[in-house]
């Protein structure tokens, strides 16, 4: 990974280190999830940064399809609904 950040453009920290991120991404109805992208973090506030080469790597995996014969493999994900809780939640 060829990243070089001096300090961070969201917070202005200089804790900037290198982390294997996980992201999430729609594909039409499907989430998924994309786990070991190479990333730069910021320790302050959290935001990532990506190198051009992994950005295009990412592209391309979600030019596939994201196919599911492919994954590594599958998680649950809880699903909550607003409506709902605003429906239950006591008057203020």
């Amino acid at each position: 990974m060829q990243l070089s950040v001096a300090k961070c453009t969201n917070c202005g920290a200089h804790d900037v280190h290198p982390t294997n991120a996980r992201s999430a991404f729609w594909h039409d109805d499907r989430l998924v999830v994309v786990e070991d992208i190479p990333a730069l973090q910021c320790a302050a506030c959290g935001e990532q940064y990506y190198d051009d080469a992994t950005i295009v790597a990412l592209d391309l995996l979600r030019g596939t399809g994201f196919d599911p014969e492919a994954a590594r493999r599958v998680m649950a994900v809880t699903v909550f609904s607003l409506e709902d809780a605003l429906a239950t939640a006591p008057e203020r």
